[in-house]
Protein backbone atom coordinates (compact mmCIF):
# COMPACT_ATOMS: atom_id res chain seq x y z
CA UNK A 1 0.00 0.00 0.00
CA UNK A 2 1.48 3.35 -1.09
CA UNK A 3 -0.01 6.28 0.81
CA UNK A 4 1.27 9.62 -0.48
CA UNK A 5 -0.20 12.86 0.91
CA UNK A 6 -0.06 16.60 0.40
CA UNK A 7 -1.80 18.61 3.13
CA UNK A 8 -5.28 17.01 3.31
CA UNK A 9 -5.18 15.38 -0.08
CA UNK A 10 -4.09 11.88 -1.08
CA UNK A 11 -2.31 10.87 -4.28
CA UNK A 12 -4.35 8.44 -6.38
CA UNK A 13 -4.05 6.91 -9.83
CA UNK A 14 -6.97 7.90 -12.03
CA UNK A 15 -8.06 4.96 -14.18
CA UNK A 16 -10.95 6.80 -15.83
CA UNK A 17 -13.17 9.81 -15.17
CA UNK A 18 -14.76 8.44 -12.00
CA UNK A 19 -12.46 5.58 -10.98
CA UNK A 20 -9.37 5.82 -8.76
CA UNK A 21 -7.01 3.49 -6.93
CA UNK A 22 -3.92 3.78 -4.74
CA UNK A 23 -0.76 4.13 -6.85
CA UNK A 24 1.71 1.33 -7.39
CA UNK A 25 5.42 1.71 -6.61
CA UNK A 26 6.58 2.02 -10.24
CA UNK A 27 4.14 4.89 -10.81
CA UNK A 28 5.88 6.97 -8.14
CA UNK A 29 9.42 6.82 -9.56
CA UNK A 30 9.45 10.41 -10.88
CA UNK A 31 7.96 12.07 -7.79
CA UNK A 32 9.97 13.71 -5.02
CA UNK A 33 8.64 13.14 -1.52
CA UNK A 34 9.63 12.74 2.12
CA UNK A 35 9.05 9.35 3.72
CA UNK A 36 7.47 9.01 7.15
CA UNK A 37 9.89 8.34 10.00
CA UNK A 38 7.27 6.32 11.86
CA UNK A 39 6.26 2.90 10.60
CA UNK A 40 2.58 2.70 9.77
CA UNK A 41 0.91 -0.67 10.23
CA UNK A 42 -0.20 -2.35 6.99
CA UNK A 43 1.40 0.41 4.87
CA UNK A 44 4.42 -0.31 2.66
CA UNK A 45 5.15 3.39 2.21
CA UNK A 46 3.79 6.59 3.73
CA UNK A 47 5.16 9.85 2.35
CA UNK A 48 4.51 13.54 1.94
CA UNK A 49 4.77 15.62 -1.24
CA UNK A 50 6.16 19.06 -0.46
CA UNK A 51 4.62 20.69 -3.50
CA UNK A 52 1.83 19.55 -5.80
CA UNK A 53 3.81 20.87 -8.76
CA UNK A 54 6.00 17.75 -8.56
CA UNK A 55 3.21 15.71 -10.17
CA UNK A 56 3.26 15.53 -13.95
CA UNK A 57 -0.16 16.18 -15.46
CA UNK A 58 0.23 13.26 -17.90
CA UNK A 59 1.23 10.68 -15.27
CA UNK A 60 -2.29 9.55 -14.41
CA UNK A 61 -1.65 10.56 -10.80
CA UNK A 62 -3.91 13.09 -9.15
CA UNK A 63 -4.18 14.62 -5.69
CA UNK A 64 -7.74 14.12 -4.47
CA UNK A 65 -9.24 15.80 -1.44
CA UNK A 66 -9.26 13.24 1.37
CA UNK A 67 -12.97 13.82 2.08
CA UNK A 68 -13.77 12.79 -1.49
CA UNK A 69 -11.30 9.92 -1.40
CA UNK A 70 -12.95 8.37 1.66
CA UNK A 71 -16.09 7.86 -0.42
CA UNK A 72 -14.36 5.84 -3.13
CA UNK A 73 -11.48 3.93 -1.52
CA UNK A 74 -12.01 0.43 -0.03
CA UNK A 75 -13.71 0.66 3.36
CA UNK A 76 -11.25 -1.73 5.00
CA UNK A 77 -8.33 0.58 4.14
CA UNK A 78 -9.87 3.77 5.56
CA UNK A 79 -8.57 3.46 9.17
CA UNK A 80 -4.99 2.96 7.95
CA UNK A 81 -5.29 5.85 5.49
CA UNK A 82 -6.61 8.24 8.16
CA UNK A 83 -3.93 7.21 10.64
CA UNK A 84 -1.16 7.51 8.06
CA UNK A 85 -2.29 10.97 6.90
CA UNK A 86 -2.41 12.23 10.48
CA UNK A 87 1.04 10.85 11.34
CA UNK A 88 2.75 12.29 8.26
CA UNK A 89 0.96 15.63 8.75
CA UNK A 90 2.10 15.62 12.39
CA UNK A 91 5.72 15.03 11.37
CA UNK A 92 5.70 17.71 8.67
CA UNK A 93 4.30 20.29 11.10
CA UNK A 94 6.60 19.42 14.02
CA UNK A 95 10.04 19.46 12.45
CA UNK A 96 11.18 21.93 15.14
CA UNK A 97 10.51 22.21 18.86
CA UNK A 98 7.93 24.92 19.57
CA UNK A 99 9.72 25.78 22.85
CA UNK A 100 13.37 26.17 21.81
CA UNK A 101 13.39 25.84 18.02
CA UNK A 102 15.68 22.79 17.97
CA UNK A 103 15.04 20.15 15.25
CA UNK A 104 13.03 17.12 16.34
CA UNK A 105 13.72 13.43 15.80
CA UNK A 106 12.15 10.11 16.73
CA UNK A 107 12.16 9.26 20.43
CA UNK A 108 13.83 6.11 21.78
CA UNK A 109 10.68 4.07 21.13
CA UNK A 110 10.54 5.39 17.54
CA UNK A 111 6.86 6.20 17.99
CA UNK A 112 6.73 9.97 18.58
CA UNK A 113 8.90 12.98 17.84
CA UNK A 114 11.14 14.38 20.55
CA UNK A 115 13.19 17.56 20.92
CA UNK A 116 16.92 16.86 20.65
CA UNK A 117 17.69 19.61 23.18
CA UNK A 118 14.69 19.66 25.57
CA UNK A 119 14.32 15.86 25.50
CA UNK A 120 10.53 16.26 25.64
CA UNK A 121 8.19 14.19 23.52
CA UNK A 122 5.94 16.08 21.10
CA UNK A 123 2.68 14.24 20.57
CA UNK A 124 0.23 14.57 17.68
CA UNK A 125 -2.40 17.23 18.25
CA UNK A 126 -5.93 15.96 18.82
CA UNK A 127 -8.73 18.53 18.95
CA UNK A 128 -11.91 17.54 20.85
CA UNK A 129 -15.08 18.69 19.12
CA UNK A 130 -18.75 18.04 19.77
CA UNK A 131 -21.40 17.21 17.20
CA UNK A 132 -25.05 17.22 18.19
CA UNK A 133 -28.38 16.02 16.86
CA UNK A 134 -31.01 18.42 18.24
CA UNK A 135 -34.49 16.88 18.26
CA UNK A 136 -37.76 18.84 18.34
CA UNK A 137 -40.74 16.47 18.44
CA UNK A 138 -40.26 14.43 15.24
CA UNK A 139 -37.85 16.89 13.60
CA UNK A 140 -34.05 17.13 13.39
CA UNK A 141 -32.09 20.39 13.34
CA UNK A 142 -30.14 20.60 10.07
CA UNK A 143 -27.92 23.43 8.91
CA UNK A 144 -25.55 24.69 6.25
CA UNK A 145 -22.31 26.34 7.28
CA UNK A 146 -21.08 29.10 5.00
CA UNK A 147 -18.20 26.94 3.74
CA UNK A 148 -20.46 24.01 2.74
CA UNK A 149 -21.18 23.15 -0.86
CA UNK A 150 -24.77 24.09 -1.87
CA UNK A 151 -26.02 20.49 -1.65
CA UNK A 152 -24.34 19.71 1.68
CA UNK A 153 -26.26 19.83 4.98
CA UNK A 154 -25.34 18.47 8.39
CA UNK A 155 -26.03 18.68 12.11
CA UNK A 156 -24.25 21.24 14.29
CA UNK A 157 -20.64 20.80 15.40
CA UNK A 158 -17.94 22.85 17.06
CA UNK A 159 -14.63 22.68 18.91
CA UNK A 160 -14.32 22.66 22.69
CA UNK A 161 -12.80 25.74 24.28
CA UNK A 162 -10.42 26.03 27.22
CA UNK A 163 -12.16 25.61 30.57
CA UNK A 164 -15.41 23.98 29.45
CA UNK A 165 -16.68 20.42 29.53
CA UNK A 166 -18.26 18.77 26.49
CA UNK A 167 -21.85 19.36 27.58
CA UNK A 168 -21.06 23.06 27.96
CA UNK A 169 -19.54 23.02 24.48
CA UNK A 170 -22.74 21.51 23.06
CA UNK A 171 -25.02 24.11 24.67
CA UNK A 172 -22.74 27.03 23.78
CA UNK A 173 -22.25 26.06 20.14
CA UNK A 174 -26.00 25.55 19.56
CA UNK A 175 -26.79 28.91 21.16
CA UNK A 176 -24.03 30.71 19.26
CA UNK A 177 -24.81 29.22 15.85
CA UNK A 178 -28.62 29.12 15.81
CA UNK A 179 -29.76 30.97 18.95
CA UNK A 180 -31.83 28.26 20.66
CA UNK A 181 -31.62 26.58 24.06
CA UNK A 182 -31.40 22.82 24.44
CA UNK A 183 -31.86 20.29 27.26
CA UNK A 184 -31.34 16.58 28.04
CA UNK A 185 -27.87 16.46 26.51
CA UNK A 186 -26.73 12.81 26.29
CA UNK A 187 -23.76 11.02 24.79
CA UNK A 188 -24.24 9.08 21.53
CA UNK A 189 -20.82 8.00 20.24
CA UNK A 190 -17.48 9.21 18.94
CA UNK A 191 -15.23 9.14 15.88
CA UNK A 192 -11.74 10.32 15.02
CA UNK A 193 -11.97 12.64 12.02
CA UNK A 194 -8.86 14.01 10.25
CA UNK A 195 -10.28 17.43 9.33
CA UNK A 196 -7.97 18.68 10.55
CA UNK A 197 -7.35 16.44 13.62
CA UNK A 198 -10.67 16.15 15.42
CA UNK A 199 -12.00 13.69 17.95
CA UNK A 200 -15.72 14.09 17.25
CA UNK A 201 -17.90 13.38 20.30
CA UNK A 202 -21.53 12.90 19.34
CA UNK A 203 -24.48 13.98 21.47
CA UNK A 204 -28.25 14.00 21.21
CA UNK A 205 -30.18 16.89 22.78
CA UNK A 206 -33.77 18.08 22.93
CA UNK A 207 -35.01 21.49 21.87
CA UNK A 208 -35.90 23.60 24.93
CA UNK A 209 -36.81 27.12 23.78
CA UNK A 210 -36.17 29.98 21.41
CA UNK A 211 -36.41 30.80 17.73
CA UNK A 212 -33.65 30.13 15.21
CA UNK A 213 -31.42 33.18 14.86
CA UNK A 214 -28.38 32.46 12.72
CA UNK A 215 -24.82 33.55 13.35
CA UNK A 216 -24.39 34.68 9.76
CA UNK A 217 -20.62 34.78 10.03
CA UNK A 218 -20.69 30.96 10.25
CA UNK A 219 -24.11 29.72 9.14
CA UNK A 220 -26.01 30.08 5.87
CA UNK A 221 -29.33 28.50 6.84
CA UNK A 222 -30.79 26.17 9.49
CA UNK A 223 -34.13 24.61 10.32
CA UNK A 224 -35.98 21.64 11.80
CA UNK A 225 -36.93 18.87 9.36
CA UNK A 226 -38.85 15.59 9.51
CA UNK A 227 -37.08 12.47 8.27
CA UNK A 228 -38.96 12.54 4.97
CA UNK A 229 -38.00 16.15 4.19
CA UNK A 230 -34.30 16.35 5.05
CA UNK A 231 -32.76 18.99 2.74
CA UNK A 232 -29.36 17.36 2.17
CA UNK A 233 -26.58 15.19 3.56
CA UNK A 234 -22.93 15.42 4.76
CA UNK A 235 -20.19 15.01 2.15
CA UNK A 236 -19.37 11.43 3.18
CA UNK A 237 -21.48 8.64 4.62
CA UNK A 238 -18.52 7.52 6.75
CA UNK A 239 -18.80 10.55 9.03
CA UNK A 240 -20.40 10.42 12.47
CA UNK A 241 -22.75 13.18 11.26
CA UNK A 242 -24.08 10.91 8.52
CA UNK A 243 -24.42 7.98 10.93
CA UNK A 244 -26.39 10.10 13.41
CA UNK A 245 -28.69 11.33 10.65
CA UNK A 246 -29.26 7.70 9.60
CA UNK A 247 -30.11 6.85 13.21
CA UNK A 248 -32.68 9.65 13.24
CA UNK A 249 -34.22 8.37 10.00
CA UNK A 250 -34.40 4.86 11.49
CA UNK A 251 -36.20 6.18 14.58
CA UNK A 252 -33.26 5.55 16.92
CA UNK A 253 -32.82 9.21 17.84
CA UNK A 254 -35.83 10.56 19.69
CA UNK A 255 -36.53 13.18 22.34
CA UNK A 256 -36.63 12.19 26.01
Amino acid sequence: MNLIFHEQSILLYQMNENSYRLPEAHELENISFTDSQIKIQDAARVAYINTAQDIATDSGLKLLNLRMALNILPTESIPTIIYAQQIIYYQVNNRFCSKCGTPTSLNSEEKWLTCIKCKRDIYPKISPAMIVAVIKDDQLLMAQANHYAPEMWSILAGFSEVGENLEETVAREVMEEVGISIKNIRYWGSQYWPFPNSLMIGFVADYASGEIVLDTTEMRVAGFYRKDELPGRPSTNLSIASKMIDAFIDGKLTSC
